[in-house]
């Protein structure tokens, strides 16, 4: 959710497209955008993850409103969409749930640059964030883009809490990654509780 578990579904590689320039990317909230723009973002986001790796926009809308949650927009100097990043900060760290380049965009380190951005604005937090297992070569892609931001892969056994309730529930299997360190027990606990009883309670 970077995709990940879904965040980062994207491609990650190498182009003959320029790489962005830190000051070409504008973050702005979701909730400040115009409405052209909210639905270009709304896109992306239902086009990047598959269906049960994420909310409807009603179960979406009603967590940004949570004073837990972040939702910011990237921007180029030309208004349009370069990537998203819904976030969760709690107890000293920074969840990042969603983030999404703009497929038009890919190639350019914007995902990276995503990335970093975050760490910057949040020194000292522990960032977590979850990605498929690496079993496929895209899940495979998507480890190593996150281990060369210095990320690590945590040995904890996880299952993401379902963005679906009742018989149409599908909690999903995912790794845990963190930046810089591991995370220690007791922040894995710490995090399953907040997914139980946070996260899952804007599920659909």
């Amino acid at each position: 959710h970077l995709p990940a578990g879904p965040l980062f579904y994207g491609n990650y590689s190498l182009s003959l497209r320029k790489t962005y320039r830190r000051n070409e990317m504008r973050i702005v909230d979701f909730k400040d955008t115009s409405g052209a723009v909210r639905e270009k973002v709304w896109r992306l986001y239902e086009e990047s993850f598959p269906a049960h790796e994420r909310r409807s926009l009603t179960a979406q809308e009603q967590a940004f409103a949570d004073c837990r949650a972040r939702s910011k927009v990237m921007l180029d100097d030309e208004g349009e969409v370069m990537a998203l990043v819904f976030y969760w900060l709690y107890a000293g760290m920074v969840y990042v749930e969603f983030l999404a380049v703009n497929p038009a965009m890919r190639g350019r380190n914007i995902g990276s640059g995503v990335v970093e951005r975050l760490l910057e604005l949040y020194p000292g937090k522990l960032v977590i964030l979850e990605i498929e297992p690496p079993q496929e070569e895209m899940a495979v892609r998507r480890l190593h883009f996150y281990e060369r931001l210095g990320f690590v892969r945590n040995p904890y056994n996880y299952i993401h809490p379902s963005y679906r309730k009742g018989t149409d529930a599908c909690p999903h299997e995912l790794v845990l990654m963190s930046h810089g360190r591991i995370a220690t027990e007791k922040e894995f606990s710490g995090f399953t509780e907040f997914m139980r009883e946070v996260i899952w309670e804007y599920a659909d």
